[in-house]
């Protein structure tokens, strides 16, 4: 089979969509089937501040590798505490346009499909099955309502519309009708499971890790005072962050002077070496919100931690309170103190993390991508088999 997946969001910047589609086209690819990946080209300053810059030529051969075909120039776009992106450039229609018809593809997976630029554009040209993912919650807001209309069309040329979750489904449900999944992220199990500690940090003492871009909704704010918490409680335990961005000065200045040497910035680490610094965590804390999932909870899984993660709903579709670890109301908890209380606790307590990460360790097995991407196979597969709705184009309708 041959798929396009078409993205606003692939590497070098960072985040769960990224990831996604790369993991996805990689299991795919074991599974024999023909993957793209339809992205734009990122020179922006922003890329190069989270971590991702990778000299050109890297990144050429990447592409290579693993089918990537850059149309347009990708453009940051910050909005709701989280930096977006959308592409633009000159006759940028047309080049999707002839990347399409030369590829002729079975299927084109567009990942957020309901935002610009890309994705709108492939489900006004293509002619082959369309399915849609969408990764976060579309909330209810008056300007979705006055564009309800015209975002319709695009919708009803979509033959399947994928959630990452029910969560992820909530907002984008209420608005339209559509052919709806629920098929989750995935983790690769068989990377992060092999991990060895790292050597400069193998040596007796407890790591509290934390994973992620540093966009304000991931919280590293609220991880570095529910370390601090921690600490002063009797823990004795390093801070591994493992992530970048703008907000990196700041966040090094909260760490106050007598911790500083137990404070590790590691900036960005790739995902496929970011396996020994899983293995070297103790407790992940994972205060993120907003998030309708839980990979970075998965990965630390898989490689046996114990978890301390912000309740929401989108982490209770990875975890329960108490099982995997523990999960924090953070709308009573503005301080993190409870944060730090439950990272105490199980700093604290040998048996106690070896019981979460072993239930963590079952968790993650259940979503490993030759399982997740078997999944969407099989919805591919159904809906070749009945046609696709894109007959029209939404400039028709």
């Amino acid at each position: 089979m041959k798929v396009g997946i078409v993205t606003e969001y692939y590497y070098p910047t960072l985040g769960g969509v990224q990831e996604h589609v790369h993991h996805f086209t990689v299991a795919a690819r074991r599974l024999g089937h023909d993957v793209r990946i339809l992205t734009p080209v990122v020179e922006d300053s922003l890329a190069s501040n989270a971590g991702a810059a990778a000299p050109v030529e890297d990144l050429r051969r990447s592409d290579e590798q693993f089918g990537v075909v850059r149309i347009g120039r990708s453009i940051p776009l910050l909005a709701a505490g989280s930096i977006g992106r959308a592409s633009i450039g000159a006759g940028l229609s047309h080049q999707l346009q002839d990347v399409m018809r030369a590829e002729r593809f079975d299927v084109l997976h567009l990942h957020s499909p309901l935002m610009p630029t890309l994705p709108l554009l492939a489900l006004r040209i293509s002619d082959c099955v369309n399915v849609g993912t969408f990764h976060s919650i579309l909330k209810p807001s008056r300007f979705l309502s006055a564009v309800k209309g015209l975002l319709r069309p695009y919708m009803d040329r979509l033959d399947a519309v994928i959630g990452v979750s029910e969560t992820a489904l909530d907002g984008v449900r209420a608005y339209f009708p559509a052919n709806y999944h629920v098929i989750p992220n995935g983790v690769d199990v068989s990377i992060f499971s092999r991990g060895q500690r790292r050597a400069e940090l193998d040596d007796g003492r407890l790591n509290v890790l934390h994973v992620g871009r540093f966009d304000p909704r991931n919280g590293v704010d609220r991880v570095i005072r529910g370390w601090i918490h921690a600490r002063r409680a009797g823990a004795d335990a390093r801070l591994l962050l493992v992530g970048d961005g703008p907000l990196r000065p700041t966040y090094e200045a909260m760490v106050p002077p007598d911790l500083r040497d137990d404070v590790r910035f590691f900036g960005f680490v790739p995902s496929v070496e970011r396996s020994s610094y899983y293995a070297s965590g103790d407790v992940l804390l994972c205060p993120a919100l907003g998030g309708t999932f839980g990979i970075i909870l998965l990965e630390a899984m898989a490689a046996g931690c114990a978890i301390v993660a912000a309740d929401t709903a989108g982490f209770r579709n990875v975890m329960q309170d108490g099982v995997q670890g523990f999960m924090v109301d953070l709308s009573s908890d503005p301080h993190s103190v409870k944060l730090g209380e439950r990272t105490a606790e199980l700093l604290g307590d040998a048996e106690l993390r070896r019981k979460c990460a072993a239930a963590g360790r079952r968790t993650a097995a259940v979503f490993d991508w030759s399982v997740v991407t078997a999944k969407v196979m099989d919805l591919y597969g159904e809906l070749m088999g009945r046609g696709s709705a894109a007959v029209t184009s939404p400039a028709d309708v």
